[in-house]
């Protein structure tokens, strides 16, 4: 799944900032000139597509929330505490 949003973010030409997959949730930061829902369509689209392809969601229906965070980063400050939330604020490191 972080290689599919990886990818996405390199052939879109967006910033991946941070990211942190979890067990039930991913958690990411992401800069782009795209509206945010945009961007988090794009990116459970193709980490849908992997996760099919890799046999780990074989359901019809998405894997994902029909919500997801939004939030807009307007200073240097604000990123960097979302890039902290995301990398450190998520509990023990998974193995």
């Amino acid at each position: 799944m972080e290689h599919a949003i990886n990818e996405t973010c390199r052939i879109r030409k967006w910033t991946l900032w941070a990211i942190n997959v979890r067990t039930n949730h991913v958690q990411t930061v992401v800069t782009s000139r795209k509206k945010p829902e945009l961007v988090l369509n794009a990116l459970k689209a193709n980490a849908t597509r992997e996760l099919r392809e890799a046999g780990c969601w074989e359901h019809e229906h998405s894997p994902w929330a029909d919500r997801g965070s939004k939030i807009w980063l307007w200073n240097e400050r604000e990123l960097n505490n979302a890039i902290d939330y995301v990398l450190y604020e998520q509990g023990d490191p998974l193995p």
